[in-house]
């Protein structure tokens, strides 16, 4: 039997197909999608709620009364029966993720936790990686991976009534925007250089703002200080650098700012739990997609050849 578009459904309606997830949030879509040339749509309306995350390039879209350009780190989000539209700029890439769900008869209200935004730009590394394994994981049949979609899921939203929060102010709110705006621009600073230290004085030219300030405005806007989301940043890229690469494991940290290899592993080990090697020994042995931006690879079980023409020895990782 060929299943239907989940996501085109009345929730209900969906779960007879949805029998791994054994409690709300049922998703019943978590893809990527690399808009082609001339994309776009105006006045569309789902029957379940939907958050999408910018991996690459930039859209326009128009969601909540309001019409903004979505960038790369940003995320934007539509609830049931909300008009909304999305176009692809000239130009420009426009990779993101959407994930699609809802909470049966139960309904949950997202409103209350993330507030009338719809935009909410700078999102993130943090946020991005939980997009992107929740893509991959969707993929995987069992409780276990529809388990931790659900957490990846409640992890975004969570992230999302954050940015919300430390955005709702009647006072002051072009001001907020503007702060926003500069604050974004710290944040792609950080991530085009993550091989050199931060450089207080220069963010703080960036910024408009004191050091101290500006720290605090990062962590209430992203929530993380600056140094630690350049840590993040840096284990994001790495994980990218190790997987699409045949970079060295010493030439992969000196690429994410680190000359001491075991000060890079021991900085990545603390962050993620495992080491690099580890990491992508389990991804090769889940034989699940990872999605960055630009780039859909599937990785092979070992011993198995990819349609890149990649094969994986038994036993071995490219980095033992």
């Amino acid at each position: 039997m060929h299943e239907p578009d989940l996501a085109a459904l009345q929730p209900q309606e969906t779960l007879e197909y949805l029998g791994d997830f054994l409690f709300p949030p049922y998703i019943t879509l978590a893809h990527i999608f690399n808009a082609p040339d001339g994309w776009g749509f105006d006045g569309r309306m789902l029957k379940q709620h939907a958050v999408n995350y910018v991996l690459d390039g930039a859209g326009e879209v128009c969601v909540g009364g309001e019409t903004f350009v979505a960038a790369k780190g940003d995320a934007f989000y539509y609830g049931p029966m909300e008009p909304h539209g999305l176009g692809k700029l000239p130009g420009q890439p426009f990779l993101t993720i959407t994930i699609v769900f809802h909470f049966g008869d139960t309904g949950f209200p997202v409103e209350e936790l993330i507030g009338a935004r719809r935009y909410f730009p700078g999102c993130g590394s943090r946020v991005g990686q939980s997009f992107s394994e929740l893509a991959a994981r969707y993929r995987q049949p069992g409780t276990r991976h529809r388990f931790v979609c659900q957490s990846l899921l409640a992890g975004i939203l969570v992230e999302l009534s954050r940015g919300a929060a430390g955005r709702q102010q009647p006072a002051g709110a072009e001001g907020q925007r503007k702060n926003v705006a500069r604050l974004v621009q710290v944040k792609n600073h950080i991530e085009s250089r993550l091989d050199r230290e931060l450089d207080a004085q220069e963010l703080e030219r960036i910024a408009g703002m004191s050091w101290n300030y500006l720290i605090a405005q990062f962590k209430r806007t992203f929530g993380t200080t600056p140094m630690q989301f350049l840590l993040w940043a840096r284990v994001a890229r790495a994980k990218e650098l190790a997987l699409q690469t045949p970079l060295s494991f010493g030439e992969i940290a000196a690429r994410v700012g680190y000359r001491d290899v075991h000060a890079f592993s021991k900085m990545f080990r603390n962050k993620t739990g495992m080491s690099l090697t580890a990491f992508c020994a389990s991804v090769y042995e889940l034989d699940h997609r990872i999605y960055w931006p630009g780039n859909e690879a599937l990785l092979p079980e070992q011993g198995t050849s990819s349609r890149y023409g990649r094969t994986i020895p038994p036993g071995r990782s490219k980095y033992r």
